[in-house]
């Protein structure tokens, strides 16, 4: 190439020739100066990108908003867990206490039922021990149905069965039945139960038979 231009430039003079050597340097200069200013331009950009990417990871501000809103999700999230979680545990507080109310209702209304059918057993077993009573011939049969008497007692009594005092007590309209009214002078047995016809029985504290009772009355006043 250099004896190409050699030729090409032997039919210059010395001012062409020096000329066109300083046109060349200039054409080298811009070429190098492009160059230096390319690369600056690049490394300028690379550089405000990594530093633009390492302010961004760097950001405190950014990354504590972050943490914040992560952190008020999560708070809100377990509140409403809490919210379901106390609604189910009421729900479940109210449905085991209506499943044992239920219960004990069925409980209360099958022993109701059975000791009311039993009081009919009671009463027979009260009216044959009075007909044996003071019979010598039958001593050993009123024995007999006195101890099954108090026996049977005794196991209604752990049911919760009570009798109702009746006789010589105040006449009272929510224990009592007043079947037959006696006259008397005698003020202080007006309003007074003075015979008893058939035991009445509470269950548990509650009425479940009213005693059948003679109530007696002022003079004068039994019609």
């Amino acid at each position: 190439m250099d004896t190409k231009e050699n030729k090409t430039n032997e039919g210059l003079d010395g001012e062409e020739m020096e000329a066109l050597k300083e046109t060349e340097d200039s054409i080298k200069d811009e070429n190098d100066t492009t160059a230096e200013c390319s690369e600056k331009i690049n490394s300028e950009e690379i550089n405000s990108n990594e530093e633009k990417d390492v302010d961004e990871e760097k950001d405190p501000n950014k990354e504590l908003n972050d943490i914040k809103n992560e952190l008020e999700k999560k708070t809100s999230e377990l509140a409403d867990l809490q919210q379901r979680y106390i609604r189910l545990q009421a729900d479940f507080d109210n449905y085991r206490k209506r499943v044992r109310r239920e219960q004990q209702e069925i409980t209360n209304r099958a022993t109701i039922d059975l000791v009311s059918n039993l009081l009919t057993v009671l009463d027979n077993l009260e009216r044959a021990l009075a007909a044996v009573n003071g019979n010598v011939e039958n001593d050993n049969l009123a024995t007999g149905v006195e101890m099954t008497l108090r026996q049977f007692k005794d196991i209604l009594g752990k049911e919760g069965l009570t009798p109702i005092e009746a006789l010589g007590q105040p006449f009272n309209p929510d224990l009592h039945e007043a079947i037959a009214r006696e006259e008397t002078n005698d003020e202080e047995k007006v309003n007074m139960v003075v015979e008893e016809f058939r035991q009445g029985y509470t269950l548990k504290g509650k009425l479940l038979r009213p005693a059948m009772v003679k109530v007696a009355v002022a003079e004068g006043t039994g019609n």
